[in-house]
This record gives C-alpha cells, sequence and structure tokens, in this order.
C-alpha cells in the first residue's frame, strides 16, 4: 500500500490556480520545464506513465535526454519506440561503450557527464527527473548537484547486495533534493541516511501505472504477435543479467540456467521466452551461451519486447526465472513465483513470492515445478500484500513536481549530517 503523505500534501488533484495561491512567487506562473533522463529500457518503461502524466500537463514544458542502450542496434534501438511515444527529445547521447570489460561503465559515465551538461546548460530546465541506479541517474545527480538544478530521484532507498549499482543508488539519493520512493521501507532507508522527511514521498513503483493500464491480449494472438505459440499458457519467462562482481562467471552461470529450463521443458512440454540481457560487462558472455540455443523448440530470445506485450507476457506467464529486478518490484502486482537466480537482487526488500536459489540445475528444476505445478504455493502467492503500490504512482509524481515552489530555498540546500 502506498503510505499517506506528511507534508501537507492531502490532494493531489490541485488546480494550476490553487497552488499559485498557496505558494506565490514567480516561478508558480510559467511553466516547470522538466528533463528527464533515460538509458535503457527497463528503467524508460517505468518512467513511461511519469513522463504521460508530465506531458498531459499544460504546467509542464517535458523533454528528454536519451543515452546508452536506447542508442544500440544490439539492444534493439529501443529510441524508436520513444520518438513513437511522441515525447520531445533534447539530445540523443552516445555513450555505451560495448566493450564487456569493467573500464566500460566508468567511460560511459564519463562521456555522459560531459554531454549531459551541455545539454542541461541549453534545456536550463527547473527539475531533473531520473529513475534507478544505473550510469544516467549517477550522472544526472552529479549535474544538478553542480549546477544548481533539483533532481527528482525515483527509487532511492532501495537495497542489494554484492553490486556496484547499490552504493551508486545511495550516492544518487545524497545528491538528490526529492525522492520519489517505491515502498515504505525505501522511504525509512533514506531517513536512516539522514535525508530529511520533508523530501521523501513515497508513491509506489511507476510501472505498475502500465500494467493496470494496458489492455488485455488474448493468448492466441499473442501468440501471433510473438511468433511463438504459448496459446496453452505453459510458459515461463527468463531474464537474466551479469552480476558486477562475478562478470566473469556471467556465461557459465547462463548456461546453468538454460540446461535447467531446456530439461524442464522437455519434461513438462513448456516454453522460455526470453530478453537479452541488460548492457553491463558480461551481457555478451551471457548472449554467447543464448546463441546455441536459437533453434531450441522449446526457447525464444528478443532484443526487445514493446510493452503491451511484455506485460501480457507476464500476465499469462507461470513463473519469471533469471535476476531482474523486475521479479522484486513488479512480480506482486502480477502475483507471479519468482525465480531468483543467484546472487543478484539479494538483500533488496521483497514479499515471500521470490525464491533465492544457486546456480544449480538441480535445485533451479525443483523451483520450476513447485512454482509451475505447486497450487497451493501460487495460491498463497496470489494473496500476498503488494508493498510496491497499486498503480497510480504517475499522478502523485507529477503533482509533487507541480506543488515545488522554486524560490523556496529549502529544497536546494541539503542538511548537513554533522
Amino acid at each position: 500500500m502506498v503510505a499517506p503523505y506528511h507534508r501537507g500534501i492531502a490532494d493531489f488533484q490541485i488546480s494550476i490556480c490553487s497552488l499559485s495561491h498557496r505558494f506565490g512567487g514567480k516561478n508558480t506562473l510559467r511553466k516547470k520545464r522538466i528533463l528527464a533522463v533515460t538509458g535503457i529500457r527497463s528503467e524508460y518503461d517505468i518512467l513511461f506513465p511519469v513522463l504521460g502524466a508530465i506531458r498531459e500537463n499544460p504546467a509542464f514544458d517535458l523533454s528528454l535526454a536519451v543515452s546508452g542502450a536506447h542508442n544500440s542496434d544490439w539492444h534493439g534501438l529501443t529510441l524508436k519506440k520513444i520518438e513513437e511515444d511522441g515525447f520531445f527529445i533534447a539530445d540523443k547521447i552516445d555513450n555505451l561503450f560495448m566493450t564487456n570489460r569493467n573500464t566500460q561503465r566508468p567511460k560511459g559515465l564519463g562521456v555522459l557527464l560531459y554531454a549531459l551538461s551541455q545539454t542541461v546548460e541549453r534545456i536550463n530546465p527547473d527539475v531533473l527527473l531520473v529513475i534507478g541506479d544505473r550510469e544516467e541517474s549517477i550522472a544526472t545527480a552529479l549535474i544538478g548537484n553542480y549546477m544548481g538544478i533539483l533532481v527528482a530521484h525515483i527509487g532511492g532507498g532501495d537495497t542489494a547486495c554484492g553490486n556496484a549499482d547499490d552504493p551508486v543508488r545511495f550516492a544518487v539519493s545524497k545528491l538528490s533534493h526529492i525522492h520519489l520512493t517505491m515502498a515504505k521501507r525505501h522511504a525509512d532507508n533514506l531517513k536512516k541516511i539522514g535525508e530529511e522527511s520533508f523530501r521523501i514521498f513515497n508513491v509506489g513503483n511507476p510501472s505498475l501505472d502500465n500494467i493496470r493500464k494496458t489492455r488485455q491480449i488474448p493468448l492466441k494472438k499473442l501468440s501471433r504477435l510473438i511468433d511463438f505459440d504459448i496459446s496453452n499458457r505453459k510458459f515461463v519467462v527468463l531474464i537474466q543479467h551479469p552480476l558486477s562482481s562475478e562478470v566473469e562467471e556471467a556465461n557459465a552461470q547462463m548456461q546453468t540456467t538454460l540446461t535447467a529450463l531446456g530439461a524442464f521443458c522437455k519434461k513438462f512440454d513448456f516454453k522460455v521466452v526470453a530478453t537479452y540481457p541488460n548492457t553491463d560487462p558480461g551481457s555478451r558472455d551471457i548472449v554467447m551461451a543464448i546463441r546455441q540455443y536459437d533453434n531450441s523448440p522449446y526457447m525464444k530470445f528478443y532484443k526487445s519486447l514493446s510493452r503491451d506485450l511484455f506485460i501480457n507476457l507476464m500476465r499469462n506467464t507461470k513463473a519469471l526465472v533469471g535476476n531482474s529486478s523486475m521479479g522484486i518490484l513488479e512480480a506482486p502486482f502480477y502475483r507471479l513465483p519468482v525465480i531468483n537466480v543467484g546472487n543478484r537482487q539479494k538483500g533488496r526488500y521483497h514479499t515471500e513470492h521470490v525464491k533465492f536459489i544457486s546456480h544449480n540445475v538441480t535445485a533451479i528444476n525443483k523451483c520450476l515445478i513447485k512454482s509451475c505445478f505447486d497450487e497451493r504455493y501460487r495460491d498463497y502467492i496470489r494473496r500476498l500484500t503488494n508493498p510496491f503500490g497499486s498503480g497510480t504512482s504517475a499522478e502523485k509524481i507529477r503533482d509533487i513536481i507541480l506543488s515545488l515552489n522554486l524560490d523556496d530555498k529549502k529544497w536546494y540546500i541539503k542538511k548537513k549530517l554533522c
């Protein structure tokens, strides 16, 4: 459930006139300029409903800086989807180094900092909007901090173990001015590291807005659209990424997952619908493992799937396998069993729909059987409480940003810890 707000924002449906009367100041009568920064399909999907809510409100002037994997053919060139969605793209920044080495991400971050700072100087936004814990979030937060521009960060206060992104996420929180958290536990974590309560808004996960609003697609039609017959609903979804602390093991880890899934599919006449990994070092090793199954009758891999197709796949799958964050943050909304293989996502706040298991064929198969066929377990998951919101986050975020008095210095000056 989304926690109630404690800063006097009792009604989010506030007119521009009432906001002007309430806060005063010269900035409330002109459009607020918002620059959102996105670098990969997964976080754009979370941002999408927020961007839509902002664009629909005449009090805003919205533009996007599109970077990273969005501009990569190898990752499905998801820039095209952003263009199709009709958002104004202020800049397309090529900062993805496809080296598969540990230098890849810091080099890309350096390029992004250089280019994005010029974009920010040209657009001169009132608020920078970003999500998560990747290069885009830390670059945006650093630029906002140095250039005196408010940074609104979605997804702060979340925790994980063994991944370079975890300390980056908390660094972004210390550099950001407005925190839009996905769960009350996350909001509490930010208070523990000294963030002021008036900056913290627990809004839930905006990605759930997508799920709630996406139309249903019948399974037979879905099978035609993805060119893979899953009409009997006997399939699982696979999303597996490399872990920064285990890059050299990425290929072997994926081989283990695919071996287990192959045996399971052959025995029970199941299928696997899978997407390519993210851009982190080790991703090429995972793709090498995937390509060994290109001709498998049981598995099909996609560089990218449109939002409506993917959501309908998740609505109908028996389980999610791999190590994606959506297994933590979105699966509870689907009431879906999750088999998290390996150490990625360990330490994150989650409900009991997630089973954390090792890279072991026997363990994966045992968990697949339980997740797909144990009706008592599946019914138990259907009754769990989802702590990440109810699919109404976008409007809340929009109205929080709309209510900001840009003349009030309290938003710009962070409290000292000592």
